[in-house]
């Protein structure tokens, strides 16, 4: 859930995490997997449609075909040339032809010697998968991290205006935010998103359960990605509270992190990890407000690792 430091008890209780609870009678959407090497999530079809394979710059292979979800048959990946200068390896296939749920996700091949971008670009088909993020790191680089956290967003099988627009913009904040989780971590992690109207604003339990409720300013990308956080298990490992003295959090690995991190500002925002039963902060993006640029996003991602490293995950 999102929280400040600075919010009264009343609305803590307000915002207080609940349990995952999914819609009945629905259908998934899988997420696709992001991260410096992936591909677009290839769309697969509902009826007989194929799912194209992607091509993939050498050296980096060539692209798995897409996967079609009932009696389509997957296409060949074929080898594509090197990327040269930074441009991207190759292309994902295209997604089938009628909608559908979304197939496995194809995989892109590295740029060439002299490139610096990773996998191609992603190409998502009609009702198809989350796409797979084909960016690198901030600046163009290569993305430090390793990280393959997916997820399935929960859908009603006849869903109605105001939950397709919601299913529409979670999806928006979910591919962004585990595309900077994948990129600048390493974590796996399987997520179940749903859509749940009663929820006050979002939450996330380490069981993998994510819920957005009917409020659409947290259906973000940062408020998604300090609910991820909540699932990897920020506030919510059973050895959390062993780490908290006098507000502060005392994780050698977490307080090192932060250490690094103002280290390359003029103004650090705080000069200790400072923590209650559920946030940490700076860097816990528990307000969007919190986020002004790229460096913030980093910054959560090298603290979660860094806190869980404390936490033993």
């Amino acid at each position: 859930m999102l929280r400040h430091p600075l919010l009264s008890l009343t609305s803590l209780l307000v915002l207080s995490a609940a349990c995952s609870s999914s819609p009945s009678d629905s259908m998934s959407e899988t997420g696709g997997t992001t991260g410096g090497d992936t591909g677009g999530a290839s769309g697969s079809a509902a009826g007989a449609a194929n799912s194209a394979g992607g091509a993939s710059g050498s050296p980096g292979g060539s692209g798995s075909g897409g996967r079609a979800a009932s009696g389509g048959n997957a296409g060949a990946g074929t080898s594509g040339s090197p990327g040269t200068g930074g441009s991207p390896g190759g292309v994902s296939g295209a997604a089938g032809a009628f909608t559908g749920n979304g197939g496995a996700s194809g995989t892109g091949g590295r740029g060439g010697a002299s490139g610096s971008s990773n996998g191609g670009a992603s190409t998502a088909g009609a009702g198809g998968a989350s796409a797979g993020s084909a960016n690198g790191g901030a600046g163009g680089t290569a993305c430090p991290g390793n990280g393959h956290i997916t997820y399935t967003l929960a859908k009603a099988a006849s869903p109605t205006t105001t939950e397709q627009a919601a299913y529409d913009k979670i999806k928006t904040a979910m591919d962004k935010a585990i595309t900077y989780y994948n990129c600048y971590t390493s974590i796996t992690k399987s997520l179940n998103v749903s859509y749940v109207p009663s929820v006050a604003t979002a939450d996330g339990n380490i069981n993998g359960s994510m819920r957005f409720g009917s409020n659409t300013t947290y259906m973000d990308y940062r408020t998604a990605m300090h609910e991820i956080g909540h699932t990897v298990g920020i506030g919510q490992a059973s050895n959390w509270g062993t780490f908290l003295s006098g507000g502060l959090f005392t994780g050698t690995h977490a307080n090192a992190q932060l250490k690094a991190i103002n280290a390359k500002l003029s103004k650090p925002l705080y000069p200790e990890v400072h923590a209650d039963t559920q946030h940490f902060w700076p860097y816990g993006i528990n307000q969007q407000s919190e986020v002004t640029g790229e460096a913030d996003l980093i910054a959560h991602c090298q603290m979660v690792v860094a806190i869980r490293e404390d936490l033993g995950l």
